[in-house]
Order: structure tokens, then sequence, then C-alpha cells
């Protein structure tokens, strides 16, 4: 790499010979944003393989216990410098990576203002001498013929919690780079049925319909009909995807069919595989040389995002649906798959280089072509695709496939809360095997208590203790949203997996304990209400109070079901142990 300057530590130049500015600002909360003005000649850039911008920087180890990036799962330590980079772009992920140290607070959090191209932050420890190796590569392949670029970089030291140094970097990313997240209707945050997990491909009018009168009955107010209402073939893959028309033996009237799901109060949601082209459907032979690539054994292509004729194909397949069928929401799934890797070449007819500024375009016209027909269109996007830009073009996340997967479930839904501002989360479809004990079950639903819940289990033939169940949750769900939706979201321990969340709103607060070992601290002085969901199967649970108030407590089963009541004196800084059932929870009043 060619250094063209260096400031504050940092080596700034890239792959090639240029020039850089650079200005640093201190902003009014305490954070620190430098902005890089890059130029260099665009002929030496096209003459090589990889041509690429730089900044390189080594921050001391210290005070970090672990490490949080949009996709990090349950690794949260942090990355050696030879693992290789984080890459973000429109399509996945976001450039952001946040240390924090034993106590949840944060130490080190960084995030860049380029949220549609390419950027690679490979982050790491530096074994020599016990510091953190930041190297920060932009591509410039997909920028075509430019010769200038610029990029902000947002550093934040705060000693704040990190969840707050993560909410910080959001509101940058609204306030200075120009994200405006598109508006969440109520309906987002209804719990829903999905006929994924329970049908996979095998939907059809007749059983969609009489499932959604059993989830209407338990409180469910939404369904996403998935894969298969487009083929008759149920032997799974995406060959027979890209025309989208209702297979005439599953659905011969979708018009009507909509009509009679939205007949029993429920909402309708239709899934498309976004990219995604068959061999099997006529768009083949129109778009066979519009792809990115083939997979599947070539049996599935990649549409090219670069070409007007596939923009306005795909927007066109939205809207038809919508006026056609009056559907009130679309789950676009694997949007993650418009990418492409190296030499990014412009073809006759693209009217773009870089796919991923074709794909912004073509997401900002879908929504706005589906909001002038219906304002408060539902868009769902999957854990993956989840960053800043998707953000203004769907308003519900969910978190990426992990079925029957309790701990997965609950870390996503976090993650993506940490990030999410007024976005709605949803967890993945909740599924369970028929004789799962109803306790398991009510566990599985309250790993996911601090999301919109959606499920895929089949209705029929429950058993009626996993109906009571599953009523008294959806109630309890949405009797509590301004909680556990819309008020505080605080996530404990994230290097654990969050073993504890609460989330808080004036004198009221939910708690969820997920883990046995885990204790869960009371603010008497403040709280009014207290509820403390036991997500576990073990049932002491300790609660350890600040300030003193006497609170009357009801002790609830998994099904909502009274189990007993006794009052408790708080008193400061005094533990209390509550026999709470298993999956059950208890109500402090006082």
């Amino acid at each position: 790499m060619n250094n063209w300057l260096t400031r504050d530590g940092m080596d700034i130049g890239g792959s090639l010979d240029g020039r850089v500015a650079c200005e640093k600002t201190a902003l009014p909360g305490g954070e620190t944003v430098y902005t890089f003005d890059f130029s260099w000649d665009p002929q030496e850039a096209a003459g090589q393989d990889d041509p690429c911008l730089s900044i390189q920087w080594y921050e001391p180890c210290l005070n970090i216990l672990g490490a949080w990036h949009p996709l990090c799962e349950a690794d949260r330590g942090p990355r050696v410098e030879w693992i290789g980079p984080l890459v973000s772009k429109t399509a996945f992920s976001a450039p952001v990576v946040s240390y924090y140290d034993d106590r949840d607070v944060n130490t080190f959090t960084v995030a860049l203002s380029e949220l549609e191209k390419e950027v690679r932050m490979d982050f790491g420890v530096h074994e020599e001498n016990g510091t953190l190796r930041c190297w920060i590569t932009v591509p410039l392949l997909p920028f075509g013929p430019v010769s200038s670029y610029t990029l902000r970089l947002y550093i934040d030291r705060r000693p704040l919690p990190f969840r707050k140094a993560l909410d910080g970097v959001r509101r940058w990313w609204e306030d200075t780079c120009g994200v405006q997240p598109a508006p969440v209707p109520a309906e987002g945050r209804d719990a829903l049925y999905s006929t994924w997990y329970s049908y996979h491909q095998g939907v059809t009018a007749e059983n969609v319909e009489a499932e959604c009168a059993r989830a209407a009955e338990l409180g469910f107010k939404m369904v996403i009909v998935d894969d298969g209402w487009q083929t008759d073939d149920n032997h799974r893959g995406y060959a027979y995807c890209g025309d989208w028309e209702p297979s005439e033996k599953k659905f011969p009237d979708m018009a009507a069919h909509v009509a009679r799901v939205h007949a029993l109060g429920m909402k309708y949601m239709l899934w498309y595989s976004v990219p995604f082209v068959g061999c099997h459907s006529r768009a083949w032979e129109r778009f066979q040389d519009k792809m990115l690539r083939l997979q599947e054994g070539g049996r599935v292509g990649v549409l090219d995002p670069r070409y007007p004729e596939v923009r306005e194909y795909l927007k066109n397949t939205y809207v038809r649906a919508l006026k056609e069928w009056d559907l009130d929401g679309f789950k676009l799934d694997f949007v993650d798959n418009f990418s492409l890797s190296g030499w990014a070449e412009q073809k006759p007819g693209m009217d773009f280089l870089c796919v991923q500024e074709a794909l912004d375009h073509m997401m900002k016209d879908i929504l706005a072509s589906l909001r002038a027909i219906k304002p408060d269109i539902l868009i769902e996007f999957r854990q993956g695709y989840i960053g800043p830009n998707m953000r203004q073009y769907g308003n519900l996340f969910r978190v990426g496939d992990c079925p029957n997967s309790f701990v997965r479930n609950r870390v996503g839904m976090a993650d993506l809360r940490l990030l999410g501002g007024g976005s709605a989360v949803h967890s993945d479809m909740l599924m369970w095997h028929r004789d799962e004990s109803v306790v398991n079950s009510a566990i599985q639903i309250e790993n996911v208590l601090f999301a919109t819940l959606q499920l895929s289990v089949l209705l029929e033939g429950l058993s009626a203790e996993h109906r009571e169940m599953l009523r008294f949750w959806l109630g309890f769900m949405d009797r509590h949203r301004h909680l556990l939706l819309e008020g505080d979201f605080l996530p404990e321990s994230p290097s654990f997996l969050y073993p504890v969340i609460r989330g808080e709103e004036n004198d009221e607060t939910v708690v969820a304990r997920y883990s046995s070992q885990a204790s869960v601290s009371v603010d008497a002085g403040r709280f009014r209400r207290v509820t403390v969901v036991n997500a576990t199967k073990t049932e002491a649970v300790l609660l350890r109070f600040t300030g003193s108030r006497k609170y009357a407590v009801t002790l609830l089963d998994c099904c909502g079901r009274e189990v007993s009541r006794e009052t408790v004196v708080a008193g400061d800084h005094t533990p209390c142990l509550l026999t709470i059932p298993q999956g059950g929870l208890a109500v402090l009043e006082g």
C-alpha cells in the first residue's frame, strides 16, 4: 500500500498513487469524525486487478472483553488479524464494529459512511504488541472511471453502555448519511403466522385458509404465505421461480383466496425470492443473458439489477400482485444474493456499473411504487441484508433461519434491535415437534419476547394446552408491546449471549431471564410494576433489589394460570429468592 498521508497515527492511502485531505471533527456528544477526500488517476486504477483505498492504524487492546458486529452470532471475542475482513454493502451487513468491557461499557466503536458499495473492515488482534490492527479497505472497481471519493470515519471512545454507542451509530447514519428509514405501520408489530416450516412448498388455498382460521382464533393477525404458491413442484430449490404466477392447482383464484383470509381478520403477505429465475420458468429465456451468475448446478440464475429491464420486471411483478390480489405486504427473500466478486464489467444495455448501486436504485423504486398504491405496505427482509440502506426499503427485519434454536433466535433478535431504531424486528419462525412439552414451547416464545413473534407450527392437531399457552403469550406480548418493543431495550452481557434482557418505560419493566445462573436486578425505587419471566427450567430466581418497596407478587405458570400469591418487601441491596414456575412469570406490583 502507498501511504499518502499520516494523521493521528493513521496511515491513509491506497494501492495506487494519489492524494488525500483529512478533516477531523468533534461531535457535540463527544464522538470523533474524520472526513477523507481522496483523489487519484482513474487510468492507473483501471490498470490494477484490485485497486483500493486504505486507512490503517493500531488501537491498544485495553479493557476489551468482547467485540460486536451486526452478524457476529455466537462469536463475541476480538478477531485475530489474519482471519480476514468483515465485509459490508447494501445487500449485506453494516459497516460497524464495537468493543466493550466486562460491564458492557463501550471501549471503542467504529463506523463508516459508505453504506452502499463494498467496504472491508479488517480489525484484529496484532499478536506482537497486543494492539488491534484496524484496517479499512474500499475497493475501487465498483466505482468505474471516477477520480475522487469522500469517506467519513466515525469513532466513539466514550465510556457509555455499548448499546448506546451502537444507537449513536444508527443516529449518525440517519442524521448525517442520508438514511431515511421506511415507516412501520402498527400491523408490522402484530404477531404473524408463517407457512414455511409447517408446510414448506405444500401450501394450497384450502390449507392456508383453514390454518389462518385457527391462527386468528389464537390471536394472530397476519399470515406470510411462503414458497410453494407459485409452483406445483414440491422438491425445494428455485428452478421454478421467476414467472410469479400462482399455481392453478393450488391457488386457482388468488384474489378470492386473499379476500377470504382478510375476512378472517388477518393481513396477507406473500413470499418472493427476488433475484432468482429458474430454468423451468418462461422468464429464463428472457433473462438468461442478464444474470450475475448461475447456481444449483446451472438450474437457477441470479438476476443482474444493472439492467433496467431486470429492475422494471421485478418492480412490475410486485406492483401487479399488489393491485390484482390486494396484498398487504411482501416477504422479499435472498436480496443478499445480489452481489458480484471481482471485476464489475459494464456490458451493453446496462446503466450501472456497480451492482450495489443498481440494487439501491431498484429497491427505492420498488418501495415508492408500492407505497403509491398502499402507503402502509409491509416489506420483510431477513438477517444478513439488514444494514442502514435496507431500512430505507423495508420495515420488517427477521432473524435468519434458525429452526428450533432458542439461543440463535434470541441472539439474532437482540442484535437486530441494537441497530434497528424504529424498524420492526421479527423472530425467525418458531417451530417445534408435535410432542414437545408445553414448557419448552413457552420458553422458545419467551426467548423472542422482545421481538414480534413469527410462528410456523402446524396448528391443526395442536394440543389444548399448547393452544392455551399460545393464546396467553400472544395476549401478553400485545398488552406489553410498549415495554417489549417500544420502550428502552436493555440486553445484558453480550459476550454471554444476553442471559438477561429487559424492557423499561416509566415505572414499569419486563425482565426475562434466559440462564439459570443469572440473577435479576430490580430498581424498586423506580419500578412500581415488575414482570420477571423465567425462561429456564430452574424455578429458583434470585432478585437483587436497589431501593425499597412492598410488592404484591402473583406467580403464573407457562400458560398464564395463577399458581400462588405472596408479598415481598424489597430492601435496598437485599437479595430475594422467588420460586417462579418453569417458563412462567412473576408479576410484582407495589
